[in-house]
């Protein structure tokens, strides 16, 4: 009389078994024959594992095993074939007979944990043997390797990792230096993520969550904190509910991690920005209509036929709207600063003709540089040039305009006495150089370094020269909406050349 056949347990139990002996040894032609001989011990029937290399090498001899005894196969039962196929590439057949009564389906499904065990196996000794796996899991291993993927295994009822190795080589740390057991891995967790790591484990378990799921720092070999996301699944509980072997992943997420707070930073830079404009907008328009006044009242009293006779008086009236007019540009620069760095200030791009520009902000700027006693002078683009090669950039008339009177006010009031300013415009590849050569006292390398930033006036506070540090932030913010670039170049004692390039027309 027959035995009954196999079940689902028994054969989950031979597959579990052969996996450990693996674990164990390292040899995957051991842990195959100890599946088969287990296979055919339980069925009571001879098995046969035939190897299929992909490369179509059939020189692998196939693995057989016999029962002791007879058991759930009858003699001369009809022989089925299964493919053993690991990850999508078929790397051998099991061929074994249909037990007594059961089902070609049913007997599949019962098959199913020894034939992807085997083929697991089947595929390491291949790879072992020297032929071609293209689907292998270790060709596998190696790409998610490249992603900073790495695998692991746990019994739970060992508590032994099958591949702490590859959790080692994720850290850094040399083979078999962290141990072999979770408890082991654990110490190397940072001990204020390992409440969470646990709890995720614990809702997993509880089947709150079908998959384990944990985020946390572990110390890598170098001393550092790497950020580690781990996923996994329970595929195997015994007869009390009770968790047995855990199948999961390793990732390296650090520079996700490192990414996703450089976004938070970003962002909240974005909204603090965004609130600072606001501010700014609403600030400038509360001082401008009480300083509106105060120069509105300056004109009248300027123009008061009484002050005439008196001087004095009238000298301090325009002091009180040379003031005035110096805070109202202060405001608006700090406004367009504030847009400009936002990216809400508004930029009309058109070609724009640089002659007959760089003429009106030489133009713009003479008055000053009289009374400064400096000199400046502006070189025709255009001179010599065919009208087709005139001097045209691709930017904003009137900001491009901005940019330049603030780099000519610069130039006039930070030069010498009997000193010069030349104003001059370059053609270079695909763009215009124009330049602001001044003959001052120069800028040391620190400064230049600081040169841009808002308020800095790198210690000229009390030189006595107007000015609140917003010229070259706004000009340098400018520049780049249009398109383009300011670089400098300065040697102390002879001067400094600031060059704005923006695109050609």
């Amino acid at each position: 009389m027959s035995s009954p056949a196999p079940t689902l347990d028994q054969v989950r139990a031979l597959a579990y078994a052969a996996l450990l002996d693996h674990a164990r040894r390292s040899d995957h032609a051991h842990a195959l024959a100890t599946l088969m001989r287990a296979l055919a011990s339980l069925t009571g029937a001879e098995r046969w594992l035939w190897p299929q290399p992909p490369d179509g090498d059939l020189s692998m001899p196939p693995i057989h095993a016999r029962p002791p005894v007879r058991g759930s196969v009858p003699p001369g039962a009809a022989e089925t074939a299964w493919s053993c196929s690991h990850s999508g590439t078929v790397v051998g057949e099991l061929r074994v007979p249909l037990p007594d009564g059961l089902g070609i389906d049913d007997w599949g499904d019962r098959l199913m944990p020894a034939r992807d065990t085997a083929a697991a196996l089947l595929a390491g000794l291949i790879e072992h043997a020297g032929h071609a796996l293209p689907g292998s899991l270790a060709l596998q291993r190696r790409a998610m390797h490249e992603a900073g993927t790495y695998v692991w295994e746990w019994d739970l009822s060992t508590d032994v990792l099958g591949d702490i190795d590859e959790g080692e080589r994720l850290l850094g740390y040399p083979m078999n230096t962290l141990g072999h057991t979770q408890a082991d891995w654990d110490r190397v967790i940072h001990p204020d993520d390992k409440a969470a790591v646990d709890k995720a484990f614990d809702a997993h378990v509880r089947g709150e969550e079908p998959m384990y799921r944990a985020v946390y720092r572990a110390r890598a070999a170098n001393d550092q904190w790497r950020w580690i996301e781990e996923r996994g699944r329970i595929v195997e509980w015994d007869r009390r509910g009770r968790p047995t072997r855990m199948f999961g992943t390793q990732t390296d997420a650090t520079l996700l991690r490192e990414l996703e707070q450089a976004q938070r930073d970003r962002l909240a830079a974005e909204a603090a920005n965004s609130a600072k404009t606001m501010f700014l907008s609403r600030i400038s328009h509360e001082l401008r209509t009480p300083l509106n006044a105060v120069l509105g009242f300056a004109q009248l009293l300027d123009t008061d036929p009484a002050l005439a006779a008196m001087p004095a008086q009238r000298r301090q009236v325009r002091m009180i709207h040379e003031a005035g007019d110096h805070l109202l540009a202060m405001i608006g620069d700090l406004l367009d600063l504030s847009l400009a760095e936002a990216a809400h200030l508004p930029i009309h791009l058109q070609d724009v003709a640089l002659a007959p520009l760089l003429e009106s902000c030489v133009a713009w700027c003479r008055a000053q540089a009289d009374s400064a006693h400096v000199s400046v002078h502006c070189e025709d683009p255009d001179a010599g040039a065919a009208p087709e090669h005139a001097a045209v950039v691709h930017a904003d008339p009137t900001r491009l305009r901005q940019v330049l009177t603030n780099l000519l006010s610069n130039a006039v009031k930070y030069n010498r006495t009997g000193g010069s300013v030349t104003l001059r415009a370059q053609p270079a590849d695909d763009e215009w150089h124009i330049e602001v050569q001044d003959t001052g006292h120069g800028i040391s390398p620190a400064d230049r370094a600081r040169l841009f930033q808002p308020f800095n006036r790198l210690g000229r506070e009390a030189s006595g020269i107007s000015g609140a540090g917003l010229g070259l932030a706004l000009s340098q913010s400018l520049t780049q909406l249009m398109g383009g670039r300011i670089t400098v170049q300065s040697k102390l004692g002879v001067g400094s050349i600031f060059r704005v390039s923006l695109p050609a027309a």
